[in-house]
């Protein structure tokens, strides 16, 4: 609430940005002893705009530190700094304003840092957090470093809304959908997908190919034929 008041002091007018990156950021490192590198400096114009949501954007935890923050299978406590931040989200939602992309990753990472991602799964299950290909690739980050069944399903289903095609590739090589990636990519005319990544991966699951012997060869075959 101080960092608010002294912001408004001398400001007319309060963005989303200003408050991630003069409010609720600063008051994030504060509380987590963390430090702010000279690249969280703000800047001006069109050209930096694009780099903001990862100035302000906060690294995701490693597996074993969330592990052991819920060790004993109980839910952690929601830290206050995210109610504030979730209702300041709520707040503009409900006066017909979509929030900007910078919130919207800001309370992504937030969630993730404090372990709540089941607040982050009702987020984007009702949609308060939008569609966006930042919030896909934060998605794409989880469901592949946590091996997480519920971020695999969401990312697929957001990266699809917003035709991030490669994406969903890249899930459907995640969870080992091999024989469903090459029609898909053919049927979507789909060509950022790097081919060598699947065929690597197949030469590479042993298990894939005890099961299936013919998969390496049928996957040749189908990309030989498209």
């Amino acid at each position: 609430l101080q960092e608010l008041e002294a912001l408004i002091s001398h400001q007319s007018i309060l963005s989303e940005n200003h408050m991630v990156s003069q409010v609720f950021h600063p008051h994030f490192l504060e509380l987590t002893g963390t430090s702010c590198s000279s690249s969280c400096s703000p800047q001006e114009g069109s050209a930096a705009e694009a780099q903001q949501q990862d100035r302000w954007r906060i690294p995701l935890p490693s597996a074993e530190a969330s592990r052991e923050a819920s060790a004993g299978g109980r839910p952690l406590r929601s830290p206050y700094i995210l109610s504030v931040v979730v209702a300041y989200l709520r707040s503009l939602l409900g006066m017909q304003i979509l929030p900007h992309k910078i919130l919207q990753c800001f309370v992504f990472d937030i969630c993730m840092y404090f372990g709540q991602e089941h607040t982050l799964q009702q987020l984007l299950h009702y949609h308060v957090l939008l569609d966006s290909p930042e919030l896909v690739t934060r998605l794409e980050e989880v469901a592949t470093t946590r091996d997480s069944s519920w971020a695999v399903q969401a990312c697929l289903d957001m990266a699809l809304r917003i035709e991030e095609l490669s994406v969903v590739a890249g899930m459907l090589l995640h969870t080992r959908q091999y024989l469903d990636i090459v029609p898909f990519l053919v049927n979507q005319r789909e060509t950022r997908f790097k081919l060598r990544d699947l065929l690597a991966q197949i030469e590479s699951d042993e298990t894939a190919r005890e099961e299936d012997p013919e998969l390496l060869e049928h996957v040749v075959s189908e990309i030989r034929a498209w």
